[in-house]
């Protein structure tokens, strides 16, 4: 009799064993199969905390749009004596913008909306902005999808204030849950020890232009019926790692027919345009130009080329280095800009000329050699390669203190011609000087000079 009680309570504690263990494998394989969805950034912080912190304090990204949480954040001087000034510091609350010029917000029925001036930081100036038609522009549909993350265009919802992890990565909650269950049950590691991550887990890491294009271009794209059209100011549901939507319209200077973004050299004039002016560079299409444009003169071609030529070769591990084959991308974004914040090499003021030496310092040399001149008659202490290659060109906050992405010598005829700022005179080189005096020092330097740089 005691052993058949013994038996059942053998089977007993079996069967309670086999459920906790079916219970525990239910709950840990629930939800993996779902649709991924939006999490924020502070779900990264738990594995990625350097990236994070550096994000967090070294850019800009995260405070893009945001509540007010200290009066401080709230740049704009509020006891000027001007009539374009018509609300109170108290009533601000939201924050768009933060380094060029503040635009301020308030809720209103449940939509965002700017309130009818923006403070103009670079110039310390009040403007109007949308005096009327400032209901005619709510955020959702004219700026959120850039300064939020997880924007649906459906609800006008989103999961994080500013541009957070998930912009350019994707949603990470699959992500997120595969590695809390393979790093922090032990359970897992029962089926699951010698398995490689599925890639459908993995977050989106992609060096594509597009990642940051989302954002940093100007143009439309509408949804709707053909009887009820919206139209928002960027584009929808994008997924990183892929080329952006078809129907997103961007800004180009054959649509500009007001001349209000894009001078008529083919440069942008206006912010939110270096995807479209990086993509008329050189540097967009540095790896078709190694293919179709290679001469014998320039050398072998092999895959050492790359090193300067690819941005998918340049971010590979190594061993799994692509080939002339295999590479998809050129020069791209993020081999000058790191979108984490861990280098801060490029500032608004001063580019180092070393990250453009690693690759033109062959050119440098040998265009002084065939011409018997410096590359620059300035010292490179007076001048970097951005400031005439990346001129100051670009309006915003009243100056032009964003320099131009494509990558294009703006003469100082230029000027003379168009009327535009030129790579000579702008961003307080040689500001004193006359147009004249430029004209002919840039003539006298650059006898050959056709535009084609």
């Amino acid at each position: 009799m005691k052993n058949n009680k013994r038996v059942l309570v053998a089977l007993y504690l079996s069967l309670a064993a086999v459920l906790c263990l079916l219970s525990a494998l239910l709950y840990f394989h629930y939800g993996i199969d779902d649709k991924a969805h939006y999490v924020t950034s502070q779900e990264c912080q738990q594995c990625h905390n350097a990236r994070y912190d550096s994000w967090k304090n070294q850019t800009l990204h995260p405070i893009m749009f945001h509540p007010v949480n200290d009066p401080d954040e709230i740049q704009g001087d509020f006891d000027i004596d001007t009539p374009v000034l018509t609300f109170r510091k108290e009533e601000v609350e939201f924050v768009i913008g933060n380094k060029w010029e503040q635009v301020y917000a308030r809720m209103i029925d449940g939509e965002y909306y700017p309130f009818p001036a923006k403070w103009l930081i670079t110039t310390q100036q009040w403007i109007p902005y949308k005096v009327d038609n400032w209901r005619d522009t709510p955020l959702s549909t004219n700026c959120n999808g850039c300064h939020t993350t997880g924007f649906n265009s459906d609800t006008y919802e989103f999961s994080e204030y500013g541009i957070g992890c998930e912009a350019c990565h994707g949603p990470a909650s699959k992500h997120v849950e595969q590695q809390q269950r393979l790093s922090s049950d032990t359970l897992c590691s029962l089926c699951h020890a010698n398995d490689a991550p599925p890639e459908d887990l993995e977050i989106i890491v992609s060096v594509k232009n597009s990642v940051c294009g989302q954002c940093h271009s100007r143009g439309q794209q509408s949804r709707g019926s053909e009887h009820m059209q919206t139209s928002f100011n960027f584009p929808l549901n994008y997924t990183p790692g892929e080329e952006l939507p078809a129907d997103y319209q961007q800004s180009t200077k054959q649509n500009d027919t007001k001349g209000k973004y894009w001078w008529a050299k083919g440069l942008s004039k206006n912010r939110h345009q270096e995807f479209a002016d990086f993509s008329v560079s050189a540097h967009s299409k540095s790896l078709r130009n190694l293919k179709e444009k290679n001469t014998p003169g320039r050398g072998e071609l092999t895959d050492e080329c790359l090193k300067c030529h690819s941005a998918d070769y340049l971010f590979a591990e190594r061993g799994s280095k692509p080939t002339l084959e295999t590479a998809r991308e050129g020069v791209t974004c993020v081999v000058c800009h790191d979108p984490h914040g861990l280098e801060r090499e490029f500032s608004s003021l001063h580019v180092s000329a070393e990250r453009c030496g690693s690759c033109h310092l062959d050119s440098f040399s040998n265009n002084a050699a065939d011409s018997g001149r410096a590359h620059t008659p300035c010292p490179p202490s007076a001048a970097k390669c951005a400031d005439c290659h990346m001129p100051y060109i670009i309006e915003t906050g009243g100056a032009f203190p964003i320099r131009s992405h494509a990558f294009k010598i703006v003469p100082p005829i230029a000027t003379a011609e168009l009327n535009m700022p030129n790579s000579c005179q702008n961003g307080g080189c040689h500001s004193d000087r006359s147009l004249e005096w430029a004209l002919k020092a840039f003539d006298k330097h650059y006898p050959e000079y056709t535009g084609n740089e």
